[in-house]
């Protein structure tokens, strides 16, 4: 696989782009039919589209953090990594939400809400998120937080083996609450993230492939995860009701199949057709596009609904609008800001206890 001269790998950067795309165009769209009840263009991509997207940025994370992991000398050095990347832009766009909101559009201001958020904990200490596509934040943190501590322990080593008996805990999770139907605590998918293991563990495989090479053990845990993903009902019920008979767990096998070929593909170099300045820019822009274009999106597409705008139009410029804001916290915020914190983390005096 081709790299940029920053060391990022392309096909990996323009796979989330057009994941982040697809989250957008899915919310706005199926926004437009269910207020509106007209479908942008005459065409509704569905939220579950959106859904199936985020599983694909769950593959990238599993590879991108083992990668990242390799490059770090201490656990406090992938905590500091992941936080310079994530909260400069996530601080950011919270804020400009809300005083926008405020604003612009007449929101009441929610201060707990708020303080709770700029955290980015709020899950786990029992607040809702001012805005719901940062669920996906809550996963990302706890996958981070359990491979810091495998790291931390020194069995990163043994990963392919925990990532196997991470899948085994997933599934018998599965089977008894989702199929037996007993209730478990609510914590332990939340901190264990059990829903969503498969995709990260299929990107772990596929890291411990492109750097070690395919052998048996790592061609059954990609295959492992593939039947789970099948296993595990993933999809939240806002997106779809439970599913878990088997014409539902064989339908999520052939779309976890699809994400799982795309992100071979990409991993083998396949598709550098599809690396363009354009998909790159966009895989450059997708964190802060998925951060700021949801509730910021929907207020912007109802007030111009209000005023009479064609829905075709208001589609068109809200999403001009979300692309524009986007390249703005990227290149104002996000990277001046993540240039200045690694460079004084690199440069800090040392603090060496006498």
């Amino acid at each position: 696989m081709k790299t940029a001269q920053s060391g990022r790998l392309e096909e990996i950067d323009v796979l989330r782009g057009l994941a982040a795309m697809c989250v957008v165009l899915s919310h706005y769209s199926t926004h437009c039919v269910k207020f509106f009840q007209e479908p942008p263009f005459g065409f509704n991509l569905d939220t579950i589209y959106g859904f199936y997207a985020v599983q694909l940025f769950f593959i990238i994370s599993g590879f991108v953090i083992s990668l990242t992991l390799e490059k770090c000398n201490s656990w406090r050095d992938f905590a500091f990594s992941r936080m310079s990347r994530l909260f400069p832009a996530y601080w950011t766009a919270v804020t400009l939400m809300v005083a926008v909101e405020i604003l612009v559009f007449g929101k009441t201001l929610w201060i707990g809400g708020y303080v709770t958020n700029m955290t980015m904990l709020q899950e786990f200490i029992g607040f809702p998120n001012l805005d719901n596509v940062f669920w996906t934040l809550t996963v990302e943190l706890a996958f981070y937080a359990i491979m810091g501590a495998i790291f931390a322990a020194g069995l990163l080593p043994r990963i392919e083996l925990l990532a196997a008996i991470w899948l085994a805990v997933a599934c018998l999770w599965s089977l008894v609450e989702q199929y037996l139907g007993f209730g478990l605590p609510a914590s332990l998918p939340r901190f264990l993230i059990l829903r969503h293991v498969p995709f990260f563990v299929a990107g772990i495989a596929f890291y411990r492939i492109a750097a070690g090479g395919l052998t048996p053990p790592r061609l059954a845990l990609i295959l492992a995860a593939l039947a789970a993903a099948g296993w595990i009902d993933a999809i939240p019920d806002t997106y779809a009701p439970a599913a878990v008979g088997w014409i539902d767990a064989l339908q999520r096998m052939g779309i976890a199949a699809i994400l799982f070929a795309l992100f071979g593909l990409a991993v083998a170099g396949k598709l550098r057709f599809a690396v363009s300045p354009v998909t790159l820019w966009l895989g450059a822009c997708s964190y802060p596009l998925y951060l700021s274009h949801r509730n910021l999106g929907f207020s912007t597409l109802d007030r111009l609904h209000e005023l009479g705008v064609p829905v075709w139009l208001l589609f068109t410029m809200t999403l001009v609008g979300a692309l524009i804001l986007a390249a703005a916290l990227t290149t104002l915020v996000e990277r001046p800001a993540l240039r200045a914190l690694r460079r004084w983390y690199r440069t800090r005096p040392s603090r060496q206890s006498p």
